[in-house]
C-alpha cells in the first residue's frame, strides 16, 4: 500500500470529516521533528567528541606530569669520624628511649584511671 491508498482508507473509515491540509501539517511537523532529532544527534556527537578529547588530554597530562620525577638524592655520610657518628646515634637513641618511656608511663596512668572508672561503674550498676 502506498500513502494515497492509506489516506483514502482513512477518509472512508472516519465519519468525522478531516480538515483541509491536515496531512500537510502532519508531514511538516514530522519533518520538523526529524530535523530536530538530527540536530540532537549532531550535538550529542560533539559532546562525546569533546569529552573524549578532554580525557585524552587529562591522561597525557598525567603521563607527562608523573614522568618528571625529582632526582633521587644520594646518601652521603654526615660524619667523617665513625666515633662521632656512633656518639650521635647513641644520643638520638637515648632521646628516643626517654620519650618512649614517658609515653608508656602516661599510658599506664590512663589505664589505671580507666580501671577506677570501670570499678565505679560496676559498683553503681550492681546496686
Amino acid at each position: 500500500m502506498n500513502d494515497k491508498e492509506i489516506d483514502r482508507l482513512i477518509d472512508n473509515s472516519l465519519e468525522i470529516p478531516i480538515p483541509e491540509g491536515l496531512s500537510k501539517r502532519l508531514e511538516a511537523q514530522i519533518d520538523a521533528l526529524a530535523a530536530d532529532e538530527k540536530k540532537r544527534k549532531t550535538r550529542r556527537f560533539i559532546y562525546r567528541a569533546t569529552g573524549a578529547a578532554a580525557i585524552v588530554l587529562l591522561c597525557a597530562g598525567i603521563f607527562w606530569g608523573t614522568g618528571k620525577q625529582t632526582p633521587h638524592l644520594s646518601m652521603a655520610d654526615t660524619f667523617s669520624d665513625p666515633k662521632e657518628a656512633a656518639a650521635a646515634a647513641e644520643q638520638a637513641l637515648s632521646f628516643l628511649s626517654s620519650q618512649l618511656n614517658k609515653g608508656i608511663a602516661k599510658v599506664e596512668n590512663a589505664g589505671q584511671e580507666i580501671e577506677k572508672v570501670n570499678q565505679l561503674l560496676d559498683k553503681h550498676l550492681k546496686n
